[in-house]
């Protein structure tokens, strides 16, 4: 897209290129390049910018992000290119700009003085940048000798925001600073110090504000220097860094920094900032990091404090997590060549090894969280204390000792999706380290606690007439034990009672249970049921009177289901005013030739009127499996009942009823009508049944 008129040209030779007042135009910007050479003058490359665009240049680099930008004019020569090289400029570039950045005018004026000395005067103003550069240099064939003034007069910290692409944000303040700069082109020679002036910002990733209120940083060639540089959470705690990092080479820099901290806030995020971990992070610190670049070592304590409550995000097997390029790669230091023979192709930092020794405390309120699976919402939460030592060897191995107790937390899981159960974490359970950190030995138990009848699990022993004693609902206790290593866990069950239970009904219940738990396959089998269905399976030695186990099952089954469907009917009325409930009933019908398995849906609307003193219910019966041998089809309203209230209270009431039911095997299907007057009191103990009306009111008061 670029013009060149005719008359341009350029003479080659194997000595030098010559421009012979070339010009280019685009889109009316010019650029006009001239170079003499002879006898009497020295060899130079002129360029005069007429309304250039700064990002025309670097959108051929990086055409889809502009890097650099501005309208550049004026006349920049360098002289003798290939030789004592110098530079003569009268350039300025207004609405200059650096990834967005809005720097202002940079304008920049060199000069000749004589005898092979230039002036050199570079600034930006009325940006977020006002710098100036001014001093001398002198040209040499080998390198120039510098002698320049760097003055940072402000540099505000939205130009870092800009810069880190997203990393940090809500920046506030500036830096300042002045270096000076000596020596030569090939061989430079620095120093100077950075001021950070209120400076604030926001770590994205962790959503944590710091601040730098009044900072310094030393520089010179032999290395950066830090002198109680604090860095402050947003509750004031300090992060104080001391010590120096010596540059005499930058290929491979050396440490020597002391890091303090005391309840420092690192962490302040959610799900929204970071979907791997998330949550409060509090730690104290007191670290040294020494060695080099090739080989830190860090000696040091950490104490995870009470104000952690930390997520982190198991991710999907195919995130492939391990083909992540990491800046730390372990190599085998008895062939150092190994990095150079590697897969991959580039290398941020040469790290051939570390060594750590660290002691981390954790305190007993702090509480870790993690998602196993994020699409279930199955979740570890636990909380406690422990003291272990982590180190890392020279070679890369690494060793983790200590104990980990856990005091309070739980374990949620989903069953195939049907239904979510909690465990609650016991006391004293524990994961203990001592060496490989993959090879934890556990000891974990998990407590899962249900009410539910008793039934069902003594139904193989007494007669159907005595099974009577054991429908009151009892409390049972399903405990689940991690064993083994970490990555080899072994899962067990055992059911239990509370200790003052375990006398319930003559203690029959209990010796059942304590049976249970020396027959394994009995045992998962009746905690699988009590996970489920929160009640526990038939006993497959039934005595057939309720229709063998297939029935007794059948009706645990049923109520799982009803529970469910009045779930739903719960959801479908919403704010109407009608209550649905359902109900599913299966029994053995003998009243036709020959017995047949009959599973009815009662289905029954209830609804409230007369400032709900009058409560009306219809319904009926559908048939789901089987029919009335009879021939007669269920009415369509075959229950019907008005129930209403003689006490605002409900304490005394009066019901007249019509209701569809199979009685037993002797009556069979039979309708029963009837009016009964119902007295109701509530009471937690038997003595409040005979206390005077004016004692219970004043107890109501």
């Amino acid at each position: 897209e670029w013009n060149i008129p005719e008359n341009n040209s350029i003479v080659y030779s194997t000595e030098m290129i010559k421009f012979n007042n070339f010009r280019i135009s685009r889109d009316q910007q010019e650029i006009f390049i001239d170079n003499t050479s002879g006898n009497t003058e020295k060899d130079h490359v002129a360029l005069n910018f007429d309304h250039f665009d700064l990002a025309t240049i670097f959108s051929y680099f990086n055409p889809e992000t502009e890097l650099a930008g501005g309208d550049m004019n004026g006349k920049l020569v360098l002289e003798e290119p290939f030789g004592s090289s110098a530079m003569l400029a009268d350039l300025e570039i207004r609405n200059f700009r650096v990834m967005e950045a809005p720097l202002g005018v940079l304008t920049l004026d060199a000069s000749a003085k004589g005898g092979g000395n230039y002036a050199m005067d570079l600034s930006t103003k009325g940006g977020e940048l006002d710098m100036d550069l001014t001093g001398e240099y002198t040209s040499s064939e080998v390198a120039a000798q510098l002698d320049l003034d760097l003055q940072i007069n402000e540099l505000q910290l939205s130009v870092l925001e800009r810069f880190s692409q997203g990393e940090i944000k809500e920046t506030s303040g500036s830096i300042a600073g002045n270096v000076k700069i000596g020596g030569t082109t090939l061989e430079p020679e620095y120093s100077g110090t950075l001021n950070f002036e209120d400076a604030g910002f926001n770590v994205s990733r962790l959503n944590a504000d710091f601040e730098l209120r009044q900072e310094t940083i030393d520089i010179d060639n032999d290395g950066i220097y830090l002198d109680n540089f604090i860095l402050r959470d947003t509750n004031d705690n300090q992060f104080v860094v001391s010590g120096e990092i010596l540059t005499e080479t930058y290929l491979n820099p050396e440490f020597n920094l002391s890091l303090e901290a005391s309840d420092f806030n690192a962490l302040n995020s959610t799900r929204e900032d970071n979907d791997l971990f998330f949550g409060k992070a509090n730690f104290d610190v007191d670290a040294r990091i020494t060695g080099d670049l090739y080989l830190p070592r860090i000696d040091g304590r950490l104490k995870v404090n009470s104000n952690t409550d930390l997520t982190y995000i198991m991710p999907d097997a195919e995130l492939e997590m391990m083909e992540r390029d990491g800046i730390v790669r372990f190599v085998n230091r008895e062939d150092l060549d190994d990095i150079l023979t590697g897969d991959n192709e580039e290398v941020t930092a040469v790290v051939s090894g570390m060594i750590v020794n660290t002691l981390i405390e954790i305190d007993r309120d702090a509480v870790f969280t993690i998602v196993i699976d994020d699409n279930t919402g199955d979740n570890f939460r636990v909380a406690g204390e422990g003291e272990l030592t982590f180190t890392i060897a020279s070679n890369g191995r690494t060793n983790l000792s200590g104990r980990y107790v856990m005091n309070r937390g739980h374990y949620e899981m989903s069953l195939y999706e049907l239904v979510k159960r909690r465990f609650e974490i016991v006391d004293g359970s524990s994961i203990s380290w001592s060496g490989d950190p993959m090879e934890a030995s556990l000891d974990i138990s998990a407590l899962y606690k249900v009410e539910t009848s008793a039934t069902s699990l003594m139904a193989g022993g007494p007669t159907r007439n005595d099974l009577g004693r054991f429908r009151q609902e009892l409390p049972f206790e399903v405990f689940l034990n991690v064993d083994g290593e970490l990555m080899r866990p072994e899962l067990s069950f055992n059911l239990e009672m509370p200790e003052e239970q375990q006398g319930a009904i003559g203690g029959e219940v209990y010796g059942r249970i304590q049976q249970l738990n020396q027959q394994e396959e009995e045992l998962n089998k009746q905690v699988f049921s009590l996970l489920v269905l929160n009640r526990f399976f038939p006993d497959g030695g039934s005595d057939g009177s309720r229709g063998g186990t297939m029935n007794i099952a059948r009706d645990n089954l049923n109520q799982a289901l009803s529970d469910q469907l009045n779930r739903f009917s719960d959801q479908l009325v919403g704010d109407t005013g009608i209550e649905l409930d359902f109900g599913v009933d299966s029994f053995t019908d003998y009243q036709g030739d020959s017995p047949q398995e009959r599973t009815q849906l009662d289905i029954t609307a209830q609804r409230r009127l007369m400032d709900d003193r009058l409560i009306v219910s219809v319904g009926s019966q559908v048939d789901v499996q089987g029919s009335n041998p009879t021939g007669e089809s269920a009415p369509m309203i075959g229950n019907v009942s008005l129930e209403y209230l003689l006490t605002e209270d409900g304490r005394f009431r009066l019901k007249g009823f019509r209701r569809n039911m199979y009685e037993n095997v002797i009556d069979g299907q039979i309708i029963v009508s009837g009016i009964a007057l119902i007295f109701t009191r509530e009471f937690n103990k038997f003595k409040e049944l005979f206390e005077k009306e004016i004692q219970e009111s004043q107890k109501e008061k």
